[in-house]
């Protein structure tokens, strides 16, 4: 029964997550794996989309709201021909796409149509066969695949180079082999994470044991029984009526779609759509950079999506820390982010894979808004990585300028101010939206400055001890783009976000860490995980330069030995990383967040799993959020006094809070509980979430005051039906 009722939730969260978007996708005319990365972005702002617009026209929330939207938008852009790419950039089905780009024809070709930066392509010359030799005496030969340096198309293997043609390459040459080649990155990077995830989890079906987890499943349930998938329906669940704020609230309205969709519970819903984006939506995203972003061939691809998850900080610690699951759907779409910005500011390479400016029209709306709208701070994120790129690009396309390369004055012409944009506007973004320094400076530095640096280097999360050799491959990974590929803004965006970690590791609680790292409250583990988003695509691109050379030296690495050499090379990284000292101290903290009983035991939630059968739909529960009991709304589908620690409420929900166990002795006590229809109870003990104690005293000795009885018990956990009382007019209640 529970296989029946997994694939049933898997089934809705592959809908909802990628159903809505398809239309788009498909009239974006977009090559298979970057449509198979953005599909959830786009699905994801027509699913915020279509909650605000419900909200305004008073439409019942469920999955065909963005279905619609979507096919709507999809329509709009097929008629509108927005996918279609010009001549240049059409495909052949008769010639099939370059997978081994290892000439200087091929480059040369590329470089001289696209007039890219420096960075993205070298200078067009008509003599190939120099440009050649010249490239490999300087050893910066594109980064590709050994496993398909031998050849350039199928028709040109072996007469542009002295490098025989092998069936492996023609395989690879054919759209079967590069789909095998990203499946087996999936799934050996999203079967690495998910088998970690499970063992951290300890199952599908278990509680996070963490403060945030509380909000996001009952908010989930707050969205249900409303009907109204608003961002302000959300972040009114714990204001007073009209005082509702904005809260991002896109995996709030995701899970709520999947658990309509499938009938199933909340709990398992969220873990499902969780583990959903950590093994498939975060490699994907990694692998679409790799493939358009950068020269790299199938090793690169493979990699990127193999080595998904290799730093522990993320998307692991996402999955546990707080739990932040809108900062994790967020991250795990940031890859997709420095795609974009790597097309828009010319530094992807020309080809197939190149977008055009109508598909960068839309998705870059579509996917910045998709991060934006899963967690704010993801703006942060990418303003952090983002802009270093563009200036590099500007840097680099001057020196394109300087060198009289074709159109490097147009295209710098654009750049400058565009950059310049961005660095205004983020500027203003920075400032404008982050907290108070009273809130934004409440976590302290861990780490000396070498130590930072280090660990940085090394990858290790939080507050985690160092492992050399990890960060050994890093560095040499780092070194092999730098010399060996003109995808050098991976080191950039790397050196960016590491700057920052080293930043909240380290520095002393001042005005100068709180105006760089105040915009995450200044939480290390916030801005230390944006470390993976830049880290593994280096050691993918690393990896596919390094095995390049190797290729070179060891002509026999050109067939199928230098793929199978690609593979055990991305498991021994795995291996380096997991069996760190650093993956060991992050996993038993993990499995804390998981496997503890502190805030719901499985007393609790075997009772909270009863409920509906003696609690009817209409009543009202006094419960103590700190203690778990409040999940009796998202897990008992109940309503309850208190929905979360954090919230406002009428005068009357403080005293209940403090007084309901006076009832029997407390007229304005007990006229409160009538007013506010308090029927029941939980009584799940003193024992509360980061070693707190019966905070709300009305509910502690609630069955031995004689106000309530007790109708139902789990070991300790009690739930009690509150007795009548004599109100302030001196009648009965209740």
């Amino acid at each position: 029964m529970d296989v029946l009722r997994v694939l049933a939730v898997l089934v809705a969260a592959l809908f909802v997550l990628g159903a809505p978007g398809l239309p788009t996708v498909l009239a974006l005319r977009l090559r298979p794996l970057t449509a198979l990365a953005v599909v959830t972005p786009v699905s994801a702002v027509l699913i915020a989309a279509s909650a605000e617009l419900g909200h305004l026209l008073s439409i019942p929330w469920t999955v065909l709201s963005p279905l619609v939207l979507g096919l709507v938008l999809g329509g709009l852009l097929w008629s509108a021909g927005i996918g279609r790419r010009r001549s240049r950039h059409t495909h052949r089905a008769a010639a099939p796409e370059p997978v081994a780009q290892d000439t200087a024809e091929h480059r040369v070709a590329a470089e001289d149509a696209d007039g890219a930066a420096a960075d993205g392509a070298d200078a067009a010359t008509p003599d190939a066969q120099t440009v050649d030799a010249a490239h490999d005496a300087e050893g910066a030969a594109s980064s590709t695949s050994t496993a398909t340096a031998a050849a350039t198309t199928t028709a040109t293997a072996t007469t542009t180079t002295d490098v025989p043609e092998t069936a492996l390459g023609r395989l690879l040459a054919t759209r079967r082999g590069r789909a095998a080649t990203i499946l087996l990155g999936l799934a050996i990077g999203g079967g690495y994470i998910l088998l970690r995830a499970l063992d951290m989890m300890g199952g599908l079906f278990r509680v996070n044991q963490s403060y945030d987890n509380v909000f996001h499943l009952n908010a989930v349930r707050h969205i249900l029984r409303l009907g109204d998938g608003s961002a302000w329906t959300v972040g009114g669940m714990t204001t007073l009526p009209g005082e509702e704020t904005f809260y991002p609230a896109l995996w709030h309205q995701t899970v709520s779609l999947v658990v309509q969709l499938s009938g199933q519970d909340i709990v398992l819903a969220s873990n499902l759509v969780m583990l959903l984006l950590g093994t498939t939506v975060w490699p994907l995203a990694l692998m679409a950079l790799v493939r358009t972003g950068t020269n790299a061939g199938p090793a690169g691809w493979l990699a990127a999506g193999a080595l998904a998850g290799v730093a522990s900080a993320f998307p692991l610690s996402m999955m546990s820390w707080g739990v932040l699951l809108p900062y994790l759907y967020s991250l795990a779409m940031m890859p997709l982010v420095l795609m974009l910005i790597v097309h828009l500011v010319r530094l992807a390479p020309d080809g197939e894979q190149r977008l055009t400016g109508g598909q960068l029209g839309v998705l870059m709306p579509a996917v910045f808004g998709a991060v934006a709208l899963a967690h704010p701070q993801g703006v942060f994120v990418a303003l952090v990585m983002g802009v270093p790129m563009m200036v590099w690009a500007v840097l680099a396309t001057a020196t394109d300028l300087v060198r009289r390369r074709p159109r490097a004055g147009i295209r710098l012409a654009v750049l400058v101010p565009l950059t310049a944009l961005v660095i205004v506007v983020g500027h203003d973004i920075w400032y404008r939206f982050r907290p108070v320094e009273a809130s934004a400076a409440v976590w302290d530095p861990n780490a000396t400055t070498e130590e930072a640096i280090w660990q940085t280097l090394t990858l290790a999360p939080n507050a985690t001890p160092i492992w050399l050799p990890l960060g050994v491959l890093v560095a040499l990974c780092a070194l092999a783009v730098l010399i060996g590929s003109r995808s050098r803004w991976l080191v950039i965006a790397f050196l960016a976000a590491g700057a920052l970690s080293v930043a909240t590791r380290s520095l002393p609680v001042d005005d100068l860490r709180y105006e760089l790292t105040g915009n995450w409250y200044s939480d290390n583990n916030r801005i230390t995980v944006m470390l993976a988003t830049a880290a593994v695509p280096l050691l993918a691109v690393g990896l596919d330069v390094l095995l390049r050379w190797a290729a070179r030296l060891l002509p026999v690495l050109r067939g199928t030995a230098g793929a199978v050499l690609a593979v055990t090379l991305c498991l021994a990284i795995i291996a380096v990383g997991h069996f760190s000292p650093s993956t060991e101290v992050s996993r038993t903290y993990l499995e804390r967040e998981w496997r503890s009983d502190n805030l719901l035991s499985d007393d609790e939630r075997a009772l909270l799993l009863m409920l509906p059968e003696v609690v009817p739909e209409d009543a009202v529960i006094a419960t103590n959020a700190w203690n778990g009991s409040s999940l009796a709304y998202a897990i008992s589908d109940r309503e309850v006094l208190n929905t979360f620690m954090s919230f406002q409420a009428e005068d009357e929900v403080h005293l209940l809070n403090g007084h309901l166990d006076d009832a029997q002795r407390d007229p304005e006590v007990c006229d409160a509980a009538e007013d506010l229809g308090v029927d029941y109870a939980l009584d799940f003990g003193p024992k509360e979430l980061h070693d707190r104690s019966a905070t709300y005293t009305g509910l502690n000795e609630i069955s031995e005051s004689g106000a309530a009885e007790v109708v139902l018990q789990v070991g300790d956990a009690k739930l009690l039906r509150m007795l009548p009382c004599r109100g302030t007019d001196g009648s009965m209640n209740g």
